[in-house]
């Protein structure tokens, strides 16, 4: 059950993160290089990583309440966080990102203390955003995080069934997303990715498919069906672009990894799969 990906700054490895505390890397097109396992503690799962331009590995380790630092052959540098609601704590952290300055976003559920946090590079503790709700810029279980080339964080805002935004420095920006099967609709997002033309993808759990907008919100297409055969996806939980553009999908009740083709600059445009 892969739940996490990403991939080496060079887009030589793809690191994926299961259910049973394994980070196994991979070549691109699949071939095993090497594992190691998240240290050990409660029972659980962790459930997103992301990797820094000077190749360290950030983990949310979800149930530990904690986020391991990992060098790319899977020594542990350091780790930091504790369960709690306060300022700094991180209770079921769920996912992490790291931004042009290197500065480590976390995301977080539990006890009503649904929040982004902010930290340096060492777990230090810069700042906190959102709360737990549903109004613009509240929070209900966030799953998936994404940073753009201007610093701005997405947030897949799961049980609200949207994608919000925020800006570098923490504040909210938009939101977009609803209930539902039709196109634009989403239903469980799980998490959330952008590529270098600015598209945002979203794996959607609840209705096995990736849906594509822009930044601002507008629906472009999208693809995906029930099923395990080629093209098929069953409860996706990760999507990441590789440098190339090529798009991983964490297809995660299937137990693999499906890889589509870059969109193309004008996709969405004229509808279309990838």
């Amino acid at each position: 059950m892969p739940r996490g990906l990403a991939f080496s700054p060079d887009g030589a490895l793809v690191y994926i993160l299961d259910r049973t505390r394994r980070l196994q890397v991979f070549t691109p097109p699949g071939e095993f290089v090497r594992q190691w396992s998240t240290p050990a503690g409660k029972p659980g799962n962790p459930r997103g990583l992301a990797v820094a331009a000077d190749g360290l590995i950030y983990v949310a380790d979800t149930h530990n309440s904690r986020i391991p630092v990992y060098t790319p052959d899977g020594r542990e540098l350091r780790r930091w966080g504790k369960p709690g609601t306060r300022p700094g704590e991180l209770d079921v952290v769920t996912n992490v990102a790291v931004d042009q300055r290197g500065r480590v976003w976390t995301c977080q559920y539990g006890d009503y203390a649904d929040r982004i946090q902010l930290f340096d590079a060492r777990g230090g503790f810069v700042l906190k955003c959102g709360g737990f709700g549903s109004a613009p810029g509240d929070l209900s279980r966030p799953q998936g995080l994404a940073v753009d080339a201007a610093g701005n964080l997405y947030v897949a805002d799961a049980v609200n069934q949207r994608i919000q935004r925020f800006g570098p420095g923490g504040r909210w920006q938009r939101v977009w997303g609803r209930l539902g099967r039709a196109p634009g609709e989403l239903n469980y997002p799980q998490d959330v990715a952008v590529d270098s033309a600015g598209r945002v993808y979203v794996a959607e759990f609840g209705n096995n498919r990736i849906s594509v907008f822009t930044q601002a919100g507008d629906f472009l297409g999208s693809w995906g069906e029930p099923g395990r055969d080629p093209g098929q996806l069953n409860e996706p939980w990760g999507v990441k672009i590789r440098p190339g553009g090529e798009i991983f999908v964490a297809d995660t009740a299937n137990d693999r990894v499906q890889v589509f083709a870059p969109l193309s600059p004008s996709w969405g445009r004229r509808g279309g799969r990838p």
